[in-house]
């Protein structure tokens, strides 16, 4: 299968997921987030808003600004493919953009060195490696980026992955049973 196949398989696979379900696994990707944040005392966390089929970020989200935790979310120039992450203090300043995907004000500070990186997607592979959606957004900005990264995802999005040369894995995967560290993965396979 080709990326593009394997894409429009898992988009099948999360539009078609049980809603009460995704609902509690959502919350427990949620707890399990949260935890994770907590321990390892990160004080700052760029999280993607959340999108239809994903898992629902809000739950999240919510819970870091009631804990004090600083928020950043992107927003994207889709002109050079470049994104900055600017800071969310509630829901109440979220907008579309000109796709219709909701980001932050973009008035409010950016902090692109943020303590921990949400990186959304659609299917990971055991080392952390994701297919994206095929915008670059995230690959981009990565390269660059040098602070630990996570992606948040339902067990369901974990399987086969083409590897192209300008892919980055992730640091961490959290999903509604399990936290796995791929970092440490891909380490002792080197």
């Amino acid at each position: 299968m080709s990326k593009t196949e394997l894409r429009k398989s898992m988009i099948n696979i999360l539009k078609n997921m049980n809603a009460e379900e995704k609902l509690e696994k959502s919350k427990a990707i949620s707890q399990n987030a949260y935890t994770f944040i907590q321990e390892r005392g990160y004080q700052s966390v760029g999280i993607v808003l959340p999108m239809a089929i994903e898992y629902d970020t809000w739950g999240l989200i919510d819970l870091l600004l009631e804990k004090g935790i600083e928020v950043y979310s992107p927003v994207c120039n889709y002109t050079d493919k470049s994104m900055n992450f600017h800071r969310l203090n509630s829901r109440d300043e979220v907008r579309k953009d000109n796709k219709n995907i909701p980001i932050p004000d973009p008035e409010q500070r950016v902090n692109n060195n943020i303590d921990l990186l949400v990186v959304p997607g659609l299917i990971f592979g055991p080392t952390g490696y994701r297919i994206g959606y095929g915008g670059g957004f995230y690959d981009r900005f990565l390269t660059t980026f040098n602070n630990d990264t996570v992606s948040l995802i339902f067990s369901d999005q974990i399987g086969d992955t083409i590897i192209d040369s300008h892919d980055l894995p992730v640091d961490y995967l959290i999903t509604e049973d399990r936290t796995f560290d791929v970092k440490s993965v891909r380490v002792n396979e080197e």
